[in-house]
């Protein structure tokens, strides 16, 4: 049988685990979600400052590039003296060169300005091309492409013109490695048309390594980076893949769902990351569009995204422990300070059981428990009080006063049993005082009984009688 004391502290403790369980639990919870969505958060925060950077920079390099096809719409006089001139198309493009050097130096990252003219209009060769090599800082005048060597389908040589053309504004060629300049460069070109008559393209070229370095200087927690993709999921600039790897194939579809995501419109904001396995590593990432089509992505690995919150929690759990065990050791105190009693009283009604009246009670607090303490110790002195007075009727005459043949035998057994023993340190003397020794002798003890009480209703009257007269 379980005890009180045990009843209660079981009943302390599972108070005490649920309430933990159900405070602690709701508090993990409500700070996973805080926590993951304020990372979410931080994480498209910093894709959306790294992406508007960039978008700043290819937004001034397509103004530019637009200001200076309007510059040349206004200088220009007119498609019939192009065709009809051989030497005007020479001194358009003199007249621009300045203001098209210009406009490339105060360009960030500009490394090459062109103007080519149609060769359906003029010589396949006409128009200018300026740049400058990697590290240098003066645009110096290039031979330009002759048009007329390469294919129209001849994407690697001529696309940038042909492109341009076709779609019939201005566009963003993908990264491709100049070795005339040894530069990996980014193009962006602008068709321009006159009353209906494709004139020629002006463009910008950007070293790529600028952008680059922008995406690579951007990190987050400790091993998060950022990559540029094409509108098609295939890798512009990673630090680890190469460039042009299609994502949706790569590494046995590691990234399919991934770059699916990729090719749609959507991108990411809020408190939503999206979710991608690199290597075996799970990952999440931000991604937003750039105005030239590619795909900014922000990505970091979940292990270190969850770090601060793995700690909270770790946190939130040894605080939870710290005054759960603070909870028990009060508990176990109050529980015992209350149980004491109970004990002691159970105790004290063992003590009586077995026949010993002799108990003390501590308790005396002023509660339920107090005052069945009180009632406790009432009841014992009662008890005291009755058994004195049973064992007086039970080892004492009435009529005298002294002990009867009950006490006389009990008497005799203790003394045999003191002889038994090998104790006998004791002394008996037998006195009759009323002749009834006589009595027993001569008619049996049972008249002697008869006789005594006689003897004891007699003396009861005469008592009576004395009573009266006073």
């Amino acid at each position: 049988m379980k005890s009180i004391k045990t009843k209660v502290m079981t009943l302390v403790l599972l108070c005490l685990l649920f309430s933990s369980a159900a405070i602690g639990g709701t508090g993990i919870i409500k700070t996973y979600h805080v926590v993951t969505a304020d990372a979410a958060q931080a994480m498209n925060l910093l894709c959306t400052v790294r992406a508007e950077k960039l978008n700043r920079i290819l937004s001034e390099i397509m103004l530019s590039t637009e200001t200076l096809k309007n510059y040349a719409l206004a200088e220009f006089e007119g498609v019939e003296k192009l065709q009809e001139d051989a030497s005007y198309a020479k001194a358009f493009s003199d007249k621009l060169v300045g203001p098209a050097v210009s406009t490339a130096e105060n360009t960030q990252g500009a490394v090459a300005v062109y103007l080519r003219f149609s060769p359906e209009l003029t010589d396949s060769q006409s128009g200018f091309f300026y740049s400058r090599e990697r590290g240098g800082s003066d645009f110096e005048k290039q031979i330009p492409t002759d048009l007329s060597v390469y294919d129209k389908t001849d994407t690697e040589h001529v696309g940038w013109f042909y492109h341009a053309k076709e779609n019939g504004k201005g566009i963003w060629m993908d990264p491709y490695f100049n070795k005339n300049i040894g530069v990996q460069m980014i193009s962006y070109v602008i068709p321009i048309y006159k009353d209906g008559y494709f004139l020629g393209v002006i463009g910008l070229d950007i070293n790529f390594e600028y952008l680059q370095e922008i995406v690579s200087e951007t990190t987050v927690y400790r091993t998060g980076y950022a990559f540029l993709t094409s509108d098609t999921a295939k890798v512009v600039y990673h630090k680890d893949i190469s460039n042009g790897t299609d994502l949706e194939t790569y590494n046995n579809g590691e990234f399919q769902d991934f770059a699916g995501l990729l090719k749609q419109e959507q991108e990411s904001s809020g408190d939503t990351l999206y979710s991608y396995i690199y290597n075996g590593v799970p990952k999440n990432a931000s991604f937003l569009s750039l105005v030239n089509g590619m795909k900014f992505v922000l990505t970091a690995p979940v292990s270190e995204i969850e770090e601060n919150l793995n700690q909270l929690i770790k946190q939130v759990i040894i605080q939870m422990l710290f005054i759960l065990a603070v909870a028990v050791c009060i508990s176990i105190c109050v529980t015992r300070k209350l149980v004491k009693p109970l004990i002691e009283l159970n105790t004290a009604a063992q003590k009586i059981a077995n026949g010993d009246l002799d108990v003390l009670l501590t308790c005396h607090s002023h509660d339920e428990i107090g005052t069945l303490s009180e009632s406790f110790r009432q009841t014992v002195a009662h008890l005291k009080h009755y058994i004195d007075y049973i064992n007086n009727l039970a080892y004492r005459d009435l009529l005298t006063g002294v002990k009867n043949r009950t006490a006389y035998l009990e008497a005799g057994t203790k003394m045999d049993e003191m002889i038994r023993l090998k104790k006998p340190e004791f002394a008996l003397a037998v006195f009759d005082v009323n002749n009834l020794k006589a009595v027993n002798d001569a008619l049996g003890h049972e008249f002697g009984d008869v006789f005594k009480r006689a003897d004891s209703i007699m003396y009861e009257n005469k008592t009576e009688k004395k009573k009266a007269k006073s």
